[in-house]
């Protein structure tokens, strides 16, 4: 079951654990007001729409070969 991300605030790391950016209460990971991904259910998008990874467990990783690309948690 995937987290709804829009429901509540969370920080968001870079696979180093360098805070990039947060959700707050929406569907959008920004770094201050600069909007810089999309999460969609599971699903990380650029802003260009592009399809990125898949987010499992608060994890975000590159579908093929399951790099991790961020990591989500909660405030």
């Amino acid at each position: 079951m995937a987290v709804d991300y829009s429901k509540g605030r969370y920080n968001v790391y870079d696979a180093d654990r360098k805070l990039i950016g947060r959700i707050d209460e929406d569907e959008y990971i920004r770094s201050g007001a600069k909007l810089i991904y999309r999460v969609d259910d599971d699903s990380l998008y650029s802003m260009d729409g592009k399809l990125l990874g898949f987010i499992d467990d608060g994890v975000a990783r590159t579908p093929k070969d399951a790099k991790i690309i961020l990591i989500i948690e909660a405030e």
